[in-house]
């Protein structure tokens, strides 16, 4: 079973120059966590997911610790305010710009182990030798594909 096999190809997607409001906008309607962001050659550049917007508004502080070390404790209104920025910013700015790529022509197998390999990727962009984007397969794709039986993986 090839990665093109299992690949979704009917992808929401985020273009460079738009904000991180309106991607987070687009994810929520369409109930989905992460999004491929492409270039006006639709050409991938990266990804963007809602782990990777809560990585910027919550401050480095309270994620590495030093909490502890400040004289007061953020409320609920810091972080609004900083989601706020964030919001405003060009989605390039969030994105994780080196997101899992596979080609088409990859087993399911080696899409398994490279999702496990590169620091823990739930998603595989497949993409063309150009980086046009063609689809992507999910953890729960690999998943469901092992679940239904078939030993062509």
């Amino acid at each position: 079973m090839l990665a093109e096999n299992i690949m979704v190809t009917n992808i929401v997607t985020a273009h460079v120059d738009e904000t991180v409001d309106i991607i987070l906008e687009r994810m929520r309607n369409a109930k989905l966590r992460m999004i491929p962001v492409l270039d006006s050659e639709k050409v991938i550049v990266g990804v963007v997911s809602t782990f990777s917007v809560l990585e910027k508004v919550v401050p480095s502080y309270i994620v590495t610790g030093d909490l502890n070390q400040i004289s007061y404790a953020p409320d609920i209104g810091i972080l609004l305010r900083h989601y706020d920025e964030i919001s405003k910013l060009k989605v390039t700015e969030v994105m994780d710009d080196k997101p899992l790529t596979v080609s088409r022509n990859e087993s399911l197998l080696s899409v398994a182990a490279a999702m496990i390999s590169f620091t823990k990727h739930e998603y595989a962009m497949v993409i063309d030798d150009h980086r046009h984007l063609l689809g992507i397969v999910s953890a729960g794709d690999v998943l469901d594909r092992m679940q239904l039986g078939g030993n062509d993986a």
